[in-house]
């Protein structure tokens, strides 16, 4: 005799079934959660400690400081600013005179500038390649006064937008651009299912979004006036992040992501010196985040905008090489959309249950 055969015997539907099984937790599944758990702690308590140890330990780390003078002056700058930073406070370095001193600060080879002449000294900044750090050095310029009543000029040679006077601009907008390549990736590579479809929109979408960006900044009065390169530093700086994202989601789905989440924002957008400068994190924390795509966009981006004379080779070759791979892990990966994600089968519910 079949079970359809029993008086009282109610067939499950595949459904049912389903929610029953559902609602029991799986062989192993409490073992899981607190795994879990212990996990996202420790996880969560490492980048507690990495966002609290640069807040607590930021300040002059390295400095490039380009020196011009006779060679009594050059040593008694050097005493002044290692007893007002420190000892690993500034790198310093002896130029020949003055314009060799603008010129270190115009090609980014330098972040300041001291030159002795005959009334005395004069302290070159660059406010627009970070105003921490002219601020930093205005205020150790007062250790070179002496016995004067006032500290030696400042100079800025390389200043700020008149539409950024605080030189905050470029700093805020950075993570617009950061999530712009995350949000980029990740619809394209979940979306999409051809590689090269993926490839494309994410390159083209990068485009997009470089020309705008750049437009936006130029509107605000926070570009430094070259369109193009502004637009190409931001094009190169989301393509790559898009990128980075699409090829994880397509190894690993939404889980892809995740893990690009965490590379972009939370551990690279800290360590990129974005709002302050690379060279005012603790060791070796600032040179670290520019191998990292969030810290090459965002120098690259800092010098097409401000510094024409300054060469980009090392974030661009930082970027390409991240594109590289995560164009790579597009073309490897698979779509791991929702349709391939999977819902439980409807005949996986079914079972017949024979009586004789």
């Amino acid at each position: 005799m079949t079970v359809s055969d029993a008086p009282h015997a109610i067939p499950a539907s595949a459904s049912e079934t389903a929610v029953l099984r559902r609602s029991h937790p799986r062989p192993g599944e409490p073992a899981r959660a607190v795994a879990m758990v212990l996990g996202l702690t420790a996880g969560l308590s490492l980048i507690l400690a990495l966002f609290v140890s640069i807040a607590v330990n930021s300040g002059p780390n390295g400095v490039r400081l380009a020196v011009a003078g006779p060679a009594p002056a050059v040593q008694q700058i050097t005493a002044a600013v290692t007893r007002a930073g420190g000892p690993d406070a500034f790198e310093v370095t002896v130029v020949g005179d003055e314009a060799a001193a603008r010129a270190a600060l115009e090609e980014r080879t330098a972040d300041g500038a001291i030159v002795v002449g005959p009334n005395g000294p004069t302290v070159f900044t660059a406010s627009a390649g970070s105003p921490a750090i002219a601020q930093a050095l205005n205020a150790a310029a007062g250790e070179l006064s002496g016995a004067q009543t006032a500290g030696p000029a400042v100079v800025d040679v390389v200043p700020v937008p008149e539409g950024d006077a605080h030189g905050v601009g470029l700093a805020a907008g950075s993570l617009p651009m950061i999530i712009a390549g995350l949000v980029l990736g990740a619809a394209a590579a979940l979306s999409l299912r051809g590689r090269w479809t993926v490839l494309l929109t994410v390159l083209g979408g990068a485009a997009a979004i470089g020309l705008s960006f750049a437009g936006v900044l130029a509107w605000l009065g926070v570009s430094g006036g070259n369109y193009l390169a502004e637009a190409s530093a931001i094009t190169l700086a989301v393509a790559t992040s898009g990128l980075v994202v699409a090829g994880l989601a397509r190894l690993m789905g939404v889980a892809g992501v995740g893990v690009g989440a965490l590379l972009l924002v939370i551990v690279g957008n800290p360590l990129s010196g974005i709002a302050t400068s690379p060279r005012l994190l603790p060791g070796p924390w600032g040179e670290f985040g520019q191998w990292l795509p969030t810290g090459a966009g965002g120098a690259l981006v800092r010098t097409a905008a401000y510094f024409p004379e300054a060469s980009v080779a090392f974030p661009v070759w930082v970027l390409l090489g991240w594109a590289v791979l995560g164009a790579g892990a597009v073309l490897i990966g698979q779509h791991r959309g929702r349709s391939q994600q999977g819902t439980p089968a409807i005949n996986a519910g079914r079972h017949e249950v024979v009586t004789t």
